[in-house]
């Protein structure tokens, strides 16, 4: 896959202390000057954070099996006045006029 190479390359760890040279060439001859890439501890924590967060999974299939479980048993009571107040704010409820 292009793309995972391509982030392979341009990880923290890839780029952390690597050096680039180039040369630039004057009136008087040519020298060569040094580019110095680092990335802060933060930014490889960063990069570990974000890798691990990839293992992670969108569903959490126990707690969904756990709640399905319940509400099928009949033993599921979610808090009324909390989910009242969720549909409240989410637009999906009016308030009751007095």
């Amino acid at each position: 896959m292009m793309i995972g190479r391509i982030s392979g390359q341009y990880s923290a760890e890839a780029l952390n202390g690597r050096k680039s040279k180039r040369s630039v060439s004057y009136n008087s001859g040519s020298f060569t000057e040094t580019d110095n890439a680092n990335i802060s501890s933060f930014g490889t924590l960063l990069a570990r954070a974000t890798a691990e967060m990839k293992n992670i999974p969108d569903v959490r299939e126990d707690v969904v099996a756990d709640f399905k479980a319940r509400i099928e048993s009949g033993t599921y009571n979610p808090p009324l006045d909390k989910l009242a107040n969720v549909l409240y704010m989410a637009g999906m409820l009016e308030a009751a006029e007095e």
